[in-house]
């Protein structure tokens, strides 16, 4: 009986114990260098068959209940670094990545980051920074479910982070910044800007 209770404590012990450590390594924000995948960050991919909905209920005349806009919805929920934004985390991994050294990025709008995007406005984009000495490139994704196929786009572009946030002062709009996941890399196989 004795020899019980001891190992029920032991097992007790040992999974809150587990657990414990388990909550603390969740929350650590990864440091660079550049994460393939850090954790509790899925890179955002959207398919065409997504509708365009905002994520609070409006008001009738186009306004949110709860924020008011959509820009303000983004507000409440990234963090902002001049006309670019995305999660703090990211936000100050770029801040601490050499600064002088080229990382790819991968740069949306506002309506792309909705699901009102077409290849044409990811083309615009990505000539948008080529104007501004960036490389720049749209890739495509195509996949087929039920027998229906979906397109997606990413424009993704190659600069420093010094030279990111001297691009930011210059924007007319606030653009969405992350890193350039390799998974998405990866699904993202087709080069369809430029034309090679």
């Amino acid at each position: 009986m004795k020899n019980r209770i001891i190992l029920l404590l032991f097992l007790c012990t040992f999974f809150l114990t587990a657990c414990g450590n388990r909550s603390e390594s969740a929350t650590v924000t990864p440091e660079s260098p550049w994460p393939s995948h850090a954790p509790e960050a899925t890179p955002y991919v959207h398919l065409q068959s997504e509708t365009n909905e905002m994520p609070a209920p409006e008001d009738g005349q186009g306004q949110s209940d709860t924020y008011g806009s959509y820009e303000n919805f983004i507000r409440s929920i990234y963090g902002e670094e001049g006309n670019f934004y995305g999660k703090d985390w990211e936000l100050q991994m770029f801040k601490d990545l050499p600064q002088d050294e080229p990382y790819p990025f991968v740069i949306r709008t506002n309506a792309m980051l909705q699901g009102a995007d077409t290849v044409d406005d990811h083309i615009a984009l990505a000539q948008k920074f080529v104007e501004f000495g960036c490389e720049a490139k749209v890739k495509e994704m195509r996949s087929v479910e039920d027998g229906k196929e979906y397109v997606a786009w990413v424009t993704i572009i190659t600069t420093t982070p010094s030279h990111l946030w001297e691009l930011s002062d210059g924007l007319e709009e606030q653009l969405h910044v992350e890193q350039l996941y390799e998974s998405v890399d990866i699904r993202f196989d087709t080069v369809v800007w430029p034309e090679e």
